[in-house]
């Protein structure tokens, strides 16, 4: 049994797996004053089985002392917290790995998961990231930019009259009120350019790669938008099993050269 954890700047996401089956994930709003009492609905999953790990992809540091702490007590075991020293099977070259998400450290595994490389994956949540892995398995690098949701929080706060309002796909691009004035500018603007940039990173990895599209917000993007072939919304879970699976092949092997 496998606990996987997400944890974001807006909702934290929770899925188990036993063997290499997804069979249950739920999600909930970080922070949340009911922290202890979304995370017990594990215990029901530890009864089954004496063996199992937890593994944790966050990008709120504040959060990780207690999420330990809570999932100890709950999962009965200690939480791997994912970063750039984890190994994953994947070099990360950068400048300063120790910069990197975890979360988009699960993401790029994911994808590995999943396609040959060379790959794109563009996860749109509270921020919208880019990652790109080239053919030689190398995390190369990518792109951060505003999410939707803080692209529209910032017109409405920056602004005397625009108000703050719900995200949607607009009916048409040309707004006949405000509310879809401000929908339509947000949502093409971001169709235009994120297929820049899909097509600008294949021209340097290679016109055979494969784009992935997750996160809360890619639902809206997928059909939409020209180089995306595949929407998975559980790269990151996936990502963080097979992060699981090279921790337990990694110890197997060090027991058997002892």
């Amino acid at each position: 049994m496998l606990f996987a954890v997400d944890v974001g700047n807006t909702s934290i996401g929770v899925a188990v797996f036993q063997d290499d089956s997804l069979v249950f994930k739920y999600k909930f709003y970080t922070p949340s004053r009911l922290f202890k009492r979304h995370f017990a609905q594990l215990a029901r999953f530890r009864s089954r089985t004496s063996d199992s790990d937890v593994i944790v992809a966050s990008v709120v540091p504040r959060l990780d002392p207690s999420l330990r702490r809570i999932l100890r007590s709950i999962c009965g075991v200690p939480a791997l917290l994912v970063d750039h020293l984890t190994p994953t099977g994947m070099a990360i070259k950068l400048e300063r790995p120790e910069e990197m998400g975890a979360d988009r450290i699960a993401d790029a595994v994911g994808a590995l998961c999943l396609a040959t490389p060379p790959l794109i994956v563009l996860d749109s949540g509270t921020a919208i990231t880019f990652d790109l892995v080239n053919r030689r398995r190398e995390y190369i690098g990518g792109a951060i930019l505003p999410g939707v949701d803080l692209a529209i929080e910032s017109l409405a706060r920056r602004t005397a009259k625009l108000p703050q309002i719900s995200f949607a796909p607009p009916p048409s691009i040309v707004g006949t009120n405000t509310e879809q004035s401000i929908q339509a500018g947000i949502f093409y603007h971001y169709l235009g350019g994120l297929a820049y940039l899909i097509e600008a990173y294949k021209r340097r990895l290679g016109t055979d790669t494969t784009v992935f599209a997750t996160g809360g917000l890619s639902a809206h993007f997928k059909k939409r938008i020209k180089g995306i072939d595949r929407y998975e919304p559980d790269l990151i879970f996936h990502g963080l099993r097979r992060i699981r699976d090279i921790q337990r092949e990694n110890r197997s092997s060090s027991r058997h050269q002892a």
